[in-house]
């Protein structure tokens, strides 16, 4: 079965990710530093498909072990 994805959607919290990496203006990601520990996380349908939100990246970035019992707890 083939799942769908897509690309503006966080593949964490399921929200806009505002990616602008395919636009000819830049995005907000190009100036931050992502963590490599927060890109090993995302769910392997979804590596190089989606990009991780600002908003996920900074709760990463100010709580790995809240963000990790948030998202990706079942």
């Amino acid at each position: 079965m083939t799942t769908n994805i897509n690309p503006a959607i966080c593949p964490f919290c399921q929200g806009t990710n505002q990616c602008m990496a395919q636009s000819d203006k830049s995005c907000w990601c190009f100036a931050a530093q992502i963590p490599k520990e927060l890109i090993a996380l995302v769910p392997a349908d979804k590596q190089r498909q989606a990009c991780i939100c600002q908003t996920c990246v900074n709760l990463f970035n100010q709580d790995a072990t809240a963000f990790k019992s948030k998202f990706l707890s079942n």
